[in-house]
């Protein structure tokens, strides 16, 4: 524990030094404030929820990316720099690299997702009288959690590719086919074969976007029946507490299960 720890806050302080933990909060605050605007400018009348809803969209978007790249560059960007072998000529073993680098980049991701979207809605509540601030604070939640799966996804892309250019291409590719590809590829093939609810839901449990989609609109819209044979599988079948924890079950399987494959792979490797 004490080599995972140390590697840890090497990335975090890895990460402050190179200022993209800063910018991306900095980008995040701008997002939601321009976001919350948008909405009218009335945020302190119809509180936060308007300005989650519009953030989710856009969180879906930014939040595998940033993440997807940044497990990507990671082990690969070790590897090419020709850092990797020293790092592992240590006193560490490789899954314990592997495991620190990752919870490092977590913790630095949280850090800017918390500064960037509690920034913005502080300097909100400044201005106007706010209420539903807890649809806000699960928004944040969730993106973080996005961000755990994805940046798991990323580091097991980055154990797998040769260099770090193809480590990037793939997490482009990644983020392409699981943020924009996958409804109309695999969902769209699930609506084809059977329409039923538990086709669909099955299909949206294999993708931590959709997943995470699905929580969010749960967070601020309770009838998901808005969402068709999906929404009313989900109520009428299952009930909205077991949804979500279907739901969230399968970001903490996306958040595993890539990382622990990525740390097999990675233990037969050469540095």
């Amino acid at each position: 524990m004490r080599a995972i720890r140390a590697i840890m806050w090497k990335e975090l302080r890895d990460a402050v030094r190179s200022r993209w933990l800063v910018g991306y909060a900095v980008a995040f605050a701008a997002v939601a404030v321009a976001i919350s605007q948008l909405q009218g400018g009335d945020i302190g009348s119809q509180g936060f929820n308007r300005t989650t809803a519009g953030l989710i969209n856009l969180c879906i978007l930014l939040v595998p990316l940033l993440s997807l790249v940044l497990g990507a560059a990671s082990i690969a960007g070790e590897r090419e720099r020709g850092t990797l072998a020293t790092l592992l000529s240590q006193p560490i073993s490789s899954g314990e690299l592997l495991v620190g680098k990752y919870a490092g980049l977590t913790l630095a991701v949280w850090c800017a997702i918390a500064m960037g979207f509690g920034g913005a809605g502080l300097l909100v509540a400044l201005f106007e009288p706010i209420t539903d601030v807890q649809h806000y604070l699960l928004f944040v939640l969730l993106s973080g959690a996005l961000a755990t799966a994805t940046l798991s996804i990323g580091v097991l892309i980055s154990v797998v590719a040769d260099n770090r250019v193809k480590a990037l291409s793939g997490a482009v590719l990644a983020w392409f086919v699981l943020v924009l590809a996958y409804d109309l590829g695999a969902i769209g093939l699930a609506l084809w074969v059977s329409s039923s609810g538990r086709t669909l839901l099955a299909v949206a449990l294999g993708n931590p976007v959709e997943a995470t989609r699905l929580l969010a609109i749960l967070s601020v819209e309770p009838d998901l029946k808005i969402l068709g044979p999906l929404g009313a599988y989900m109520v009428d079948r299952l009930g909205t507490a077991t949804s979500a924890i279907l739901l969230l079950g399968a970001l903490l399987v996306w958040s595993v299960a890539p990382l622990a494959i990525a740390a097999r792979i990675f233990r037969g490797q050469d540095a």
